[in-house]
């Protein structure tokens, strides 16, 4: 069984930027450079310095992290992150924190979020985490969550998704 990944306010940006793609919304696509200057902010990271001739590789980034969380495999999940590191010309530093450890840092900009938001996700499936990064399972909901329950066996990313699928089950058991 894996581990619970450890709280990191990274994690809980990527997370949010790749929900910025949310098939309950209309429109389901509502990334923006406000937004996400907005929601970088809110996870206490510095400005990246995004134009609005920025948007279209921020979302291919967002894409490419959300194929990370979708991959059916964790082959499949390194071999994402290692393409977006290499893209990005990400450059591995030893950080002396408590305990040492390595961070991939690189570029300006897109190239920037690109690496820190990968560096999140390469950490997580370091420590043995990768079978917790999900897409929501519920219909038509695909946003990305990590399961952090002791289990492991969360299913959807929030509550709203597990009430909408137990109504729905419930409502074709008895029709």
């Amino acid at each position: 069984m894996s581990k619970v990944p450890a709280a990191d306010p990274l994690l809980g940006f990527v997370l949010d930027f790749c929900n910025t793609y949310d098939l309950l919304e209309d429109p389901p696509d509502r990334l923006s450079i406000p937004l996400f200057d907005r929601v970088a902010a809110h996870h206490g990271l510095p400005a990246f310095g995004l134009r609005p001739a920025d948007l279209e590789p921020v979302r291919e980034v967002r894409n490419h992290l959300y194929a990370v969380f979708a991959a059916d495999s964790t082959e499949a999940q390194v071999d994402r992150l290692n393409q977006l590191f290499i893209t990005h010309h990400a450059v591995a530093r030893l950080v002396l924190d408590e305990p040492v450890r390595m961070v991939a840092t690189g570029g300006k900009g897109v190239a920037r979020l690109a690496v820190l938001a990968a560096d999140a996700l390469a950490r997580v499936i370091a420590d043995g985490s990768a079978d917790r990064l999900r897409t929501c399972a519920g219909d038509p909901c695909r946003c990305v969550y990590v399961d952090r329950t002791k289990a492991n066996r969360q299913r959807y990313c929030c509550e709203l998704c597990n009430d909408r699928m137990a109504s729905a089950a419930y409502r074709r058991r008895n029709r």
